[in-house]
């Protein structure tokens, strides 16, 4: 695959005029739609209209009926794809919980999976956590973290023990502190 340097970027774009640049990037963001959602998050961080598009995207793949396979790269890409183009942490988190929910959610639903489902899962809860305490979003989700490792408890292949211990690793500091008050 052709590389190039920033370096060899930036030599171009510094020969570059204002107006020769701003076409440039209108040119970019006219080709790739994920710069422009990109820039949408840039110029309206509160709007949730890309973080929407991601969620229909994951809820799409929970969708299917037990006995299809659930595409977990799918899943997986539309995390990492919205983690790129938002700045906005707590919608980043907000999209991580929403795909445990559902996998939470299809479980309930249909039942025992696979051992491969509930190690995705438990993978990106595992993610979630980690992302909601190093951004410091404890408080705005720490009740939904809960219900969800409740939800969990008895599914199959230790999935709610899992959870449970993740929970306990990452959120389980603010039960204690809510038992102190």
């Amino acid at each position: 695959m052709l590389k190039l340097g920033k370096s060899t970027i930036k030599k171009h774009l510094k020969n570059l005029t204002r107006e020769e640049l701003e076409a440039e990037i209108l040119n970019i963001t006219r080709i790739y739609p994920i710069i422009q959602e990109h820039y949408f998050s840039i110029l309206f961080p509160e709007s949730e209209e890309v973080l929407e598009k991601y969620k229909k995207i994951i809820e799409k793949e929970f969708g299917h009926h037990k006995g299809e396979i659930l595409r977990y790269p799918i899943v997986k890409q539309a995390i990492k794809d919205f983690s790129n183009v938002s700045t906005n942490k707590e919608q980043i988190a907000e999209l991580m919980i929403f795909t445990v929910e559902c996998g939470v959610d299809f479980t309930l639903s249909y039942g025992d999976i696979d051992e491969k489902f509930y190690r995705t899962i438990s993978s990106i809860y595992e993610q979630a956590l980690k992302y909601i305490v190093d951004n410091q979003l404890e408080e705005e989700f720490v009740d939904r973290c809960n219900e969800l490792t409740q939800s969990s408890q008895g599914i199959g292949w230790g999935f709610g023990d899992w959870m449970m211990e993740l929970y306990s690793d990452y959120l389980g500091h603010m039960d204690e502190e809510e038992d102190l008050k």
